[in-house]
């Protein structure tokens, strides 16, 4: 076996005209590849402690407004976490926050549509059986007497049913009207048999209601089906697809913080770097505000969503530098513009899962 030389590296294969005992061009320490197991020791608490603490001194520095980004402006980057994977991490532990809470439904009702809707179809099955023995029992018993009793019969089971059919599993209709539990409340009725939402996918519901309809009205129809069916469907997508619009959202924020500050001598990517800084705070936030929304007195939000904002005042004040009524004036401005493109990114959000999953 020939002897690695002490000019060239093992990873990178960077040649270098003398010897060195760490690359020149990738960091890594010259070595021949055998590691003795004082040298995988130091490597592994190494990368443990130093991630670490980049870790610490990243969260230490987010909750000092406008501090984290003004260390990595002065150039100070590999002591702290990426700015996107910052916002990353931050959004993902929001999301895991939002998950354990109890406002899974599409319908934003507090029972689940198709339990009832069967629980209604079953106990008319009933019902419409009682119903039949009645007929038969008239039939081969053809006298006042019979019919009397079968009546009261009859009469009192259906008083009872009464109580027991769901109003909003649409009582004793033979049909179950899907746009009363998830529709913009503008369009007429969507009916379907309560048999077939039962018993059929959405797929043959589409096959049988909506087979001349054309595509656009096939497919709503069908997503409307399936997240009736299965109301968890629809927020749990939501949630997936949330951190990529928020992600998609941020270089326009960006545009927005570089025409408001175009004097300024930043670059467009360093007005970015302080939209990820900003909403990695206001994520962190939120995550404590949702895992204790069970726990917290509600003064509590309050005083949370208050510190956001101040927070984002005093960064914009602290990065950007203009006296109090500028930063005033273009904090409500950044705020009002912010609120219509978030509003824009979660309704295209919110339609492009409902349509495409």
């Amino acid at each position: 076996m020939s002897t690695p030389s002490p000019h060239i590296c093992r990873n990178c294969n960077f040649e270098n005209k003398s010897s060195f005992q760490f690359c020149p061009n990738c960091g890594q320490k010259n070595t021949d590849g055998k590691i003795t197991f004082s040298e995988l020791g130091a490597e592994f608490q190494d990368a443990v402690f130093n991630i670490e603490s980049r870790t610490w001194s990243t969260f230490k520095s987010l909750f000092i407004p406008g501090k984290l980004t003004l260390e990595y402006f002065a150039g100070r980057h590999r002591q702290y976490v990426h700015p996107l994977r910052l916002l990353l991490v931050t959004s993902v532990l929001l999301i895991i926050a939002m998950s354990f809470q109890d406002f899974q439904s599409s319908t934003n009702n507090n029972y689940d549509v198709k339990e009832r809707i069967k629980e209604n179809y079953e106990r008319l099955k009933l019902y419409k059986i009682l119903g039949n023995i009645v007929d038969s029992t008239n039939h081969i018993f053809p006298s006042q007497e019979t019919e009397l009793i079968t009546d009261t019969i009859m009469s009192r089971f259906e008083d009872s049913l009464n109580g027991l059919l769901h109003t909003n599993g649409n009582g004793y209709g033979e049909y179950v009207d899907l746009n009363q539990y998830l529709g913009s409340g503008n369009e007429g009725k969507e009916l379907v048999l309560k048999r077939d939402f039962l018993e059929m996918d959405e797929e043959e519901l589409t096959q049988k209601y909506k087979q001349d309809a054309d595509w656009f009205d096939q497919l709503y129809f069908k997503q409307q089906a399936k997240f009736i069916k299965d109301e968890s469907q629809l927020f749990a997508a939501v949630l997936g697809y949330l951190t990529w619009a928020i992600l998609l959202m941020m270089p326009f924020l960006a545009l927005v913080l570089y025409t408001l500050y175009y004097r300024h001598s930043y670059y467009y990517i360093e007005h970015l770097i302080f939209a990820f800084h900003v909403h990695a705070f206001s994520f962190l936030v939120l995550t404590i505000l949702i895992f204790g929304i069970h726990v917290f007195p509600q003064w509590i939000f309050l005083i949370l969503f208050g510190v956001i904002m101040v927070y984002l005042f005093i960064s914009i004040w602290r990065v950007y530098q203009q006296n109090f009524w500028k930063t005033s004036l273009k904090f409500i401005l950044l705020n009002i513009v912010y609120l219509i493109l978030f509003f824009l990114f979660l309704i295209g959000t919110f339609i492009t899962t409902f349509l495409l999953l």
